[in-house]
């Protein structure tokens, strides 16, 4: 879901477009003019965590226009940039909203770790893959 047109130089990615990721995602877009915009509907963000990447894999079309990419930490990005080298190249700029190390668990349930194991990953990725 795109919703910028023309040569755009910046993605602004976001798998869970709602509260707070959609004002700083429209906020972005108000400033950043050369900006293509991607993003999924606000629901089930433990699906979005752990799918989005393939979807954006296959809706982002490939371009040699893009020059940064920016996410929040609800993408896995070593996924992403697996999955589509080309968006490797790119640099990279992840907002990190909440750490999934250490957010409070709602229930007396066992943490599922893999949340905060992709947020370390995809922190990775912009310091060791550009």
């Amino acid at each position: 879901m795109a919703c910028c047109h023309g040569d755009k130089s910046v993605l602004l990615i976001e798998p869970f477009y709602g509260g707070s990721h959609q004002q700083l995602i429209d906020l972005l877009h108000e400033d950043i003019p050369a900006c293509k915009i991607f993003m999924l509907p606000a629901k089930k963000w433990h699906w979005r965590a752990r799918t989005a990447a393939l979807h954006f894999s296959q809706a982002i079309p490939h371009s040699e226009v893009y020059r940064l990419l920016f996410c929040s930490s609800v993408l896995n990005l070593a996924e992403l940039v697996a999955l589509r080298p080309d968006l490797g190249r790119l640099r990279k700029i992840v907002y990190f909203h909440e750490n999934q190390l250490i957010y409070p668990v709602r229930k007396s349930q066992e943490r599922d770790f893999q949340y905060g194991y992709n947020q370390v990953l995809t922190w990775y990725v912009p310091l060791f893959h550009t």
